[in-house]
């Protein structure tokens, strides 16, 4: 089976074809390679071992002899202009959904010649071919171009582990519905429009017949005091407990109800918040996201725990925060969801990336025995050094020639990013040898500098400037 896609993303004329193709055993060198030169940096274990293991399956007839629930397992590769400049693997599951581990593209084709998203949308061939659901996977939290590589192709960050595959490494798991996959006539928006007492009784019969699916004590009086809420909104007032409720409607029916009730600490909680269908409470989830906007810091809901409810959340970016049994309902379980206005991804939510990357390098360098040899002056010598030879690459170029060659060659980006981490890692090395909190000292350092540059003082001047009483 080969599958070509020509590739898009650059101007015409200028592309390679990418041939998607099944692995021979003539790319097992390659393979290896690929799996070996990426995961590494993110994944404990031996990977040439598992190229091997996912090669021989497939060479096999695609059956795993050691997998407990994979069905079949396949790899393909990526190939432009006769080099291999991607590989994945997929393995079907008994529970009709399908596993990508890995999807790899060579670091120097990376988003320049569409091999990953040919990768992916083979992926997305082979599942509708099988009759499988949902294609699922895993994400280093370091490599967070790869997630956002994924959610710009419609797939879903559903949750968050630390130290799965490595020590201090945070992992995210990601999937997508196959189902939702085929295109269909987009609906209706819903309209949202604020509460009026003309729609008492509609708002009555929604809450009562829907919201009892998981919170006891929903009836009519608990609409009255909703309402009544609702007519305190005027106050501002957060003791007041006022609330904002908004009907959606789809086609002049009523699908969604949220209310929105402000917090101490300036947190607002979504209660109630129900809607007929996954889309329905997608655009509703929108619809408040849009609301909070220069209102809050903060939203947060409780809700069922229920799988469309769980993916309309997580498709709109909102972290799971806990779950809280019995919490509105005897033997039944909610989940508390959280949304922070700004946030376009899940990266670095639940986790320091800094602090989880500080961890894993300090242990690199203690497994080799450098942090025997280190002395304080060595390490700021260091520091200056690497500094020494970031300035080095931009020694005779203009600013211009500067911003040109950071957009238009990856090798030269490549150059200052290295030369950048190297500054970081001997400042990492510099203060633990030291033993103070490098990003306790910068947000202190930071403090002083608020008060010894107020905004209004130096905006937009260029270089130094003291306060004469500082």
């Amino acid at each position: 089976m080969t599958t070509q896609q020509k590739n898009n993303e650059k101007p015409s004329g200028e592309s390679d074809e990418i041939v998607i193709r099944d692995a021979t055993e003539a790319d097992r060198a390659v393979i290896r390679a690929l799996l070996h030169g990426s995961l590494r940096r993110n994944y404990d274990g031996d990977h040439v071992a598992q190229a091997d293991r996912i090669i021989d399956a497939h060479l096999g007839g695609g059956r795993d002899p050691v997998g407990h629930f994979s069905k079949t397992q396949h790899v393909y590769v990526a190939e432009a202009d006769g080099e291999v400049v991607g590989v994945m693997n997929i393995a079907e599951k008994r529970q009709g959904t399908m596993k990508i581990s890995p999807l790899i593209v060579n670091p120097d084709f990376r988003g320049s010649n569409g091999a990953g998203s040919a990768l992916l949308a083979k992926s997305v061939e082979v599942a509708k071919a099988r009759g499988v659901r949902q294609l699922y996977g895993t994400v280093a939290e370091p490599s967070s171009w790869i997630e956002t590589f994924y959610l710009n192709r419609g797939w879903t960050c559903g949750s968050q582990s630390n130290s799965q595959y490595r020590p201090g490494v945070v992992e995210h798991a990601i999937y997508y519905d196959v189902e939702d996959d085929d295109p269909a006539p987009a609906p209706e928006p819903l309209k949202f429009e604020e509460y009026s007492p003309s729609r008492y009784e509609e708002l009555e019969h929604f809450l009562i017949s829907r919201m009892d699916v998981f919170v006891d004590g929903i009836d009519e009086e608990f609409v009255r005091a909703l309402v009544a809420g609702h007519e305190r909104r005027s106050s501002g007032a957060v003791e007041a407990k006022y609330k904002e409720v908004y009907l959606g409607y789809e086609s002049d029916v009523l699908s969604s109800v949220v209310a929105f009730g402000p917090k101490k600490g300036g947190s607002v909680k979504l209660m109630p918040l129900s809607a007929t269908s996954r889309r329905a409470l997608r655009e509703t989830l929108r619809f408040a996201q849009g609301w909070a906007e220069g209102r809050t810091h903060k939203l947060y809901t409780h809700q069922h725990v229920d799988p469309e409810v769980v993916a309309a959340f997580q498709s709109e970016m909102w972290t799971l925060e806990g779950l809280l049994p019995q919490a509105y309902s005897a033997e039944k379980v909610a989940a508390q969801w959280g949304w922070l206005p700004g946030e376009t991804t899940h990266l670095g939510r639940d986790s320091d990336r800094l602090k989880a990357y500080t961890e894993r390098f300090l242990t690199f360098v203690r497994d080799r025995g450098w942090d025997e040899l280190e002395e304080a002056r060595s390490l700021a010598m260091a520091v200056g050094g690497e500094a020494g030879e970031l300035l080095a690459e931009l020694q005779w170029l203009s600013e211009a020639d500067i911003v040109e060659l950071l957009g238009s060659e990856r090798g030269f980006r490549a150059k200052l990013s290295f030369e950048a981490a190297d500054i970081l890692n001997y400042l990492i090395r510099f203060a633990r040898y030291c033993d103070f909190d490098l990003i306790e000292a910068a947000d202190k350092k930071l403090a002083v500098n608020i008060d010894r540059f107020p905004v209004e003082e130096v905006r937009g001047s260029k270089g130094k400037r003291y306060k004469s009483d500082r």
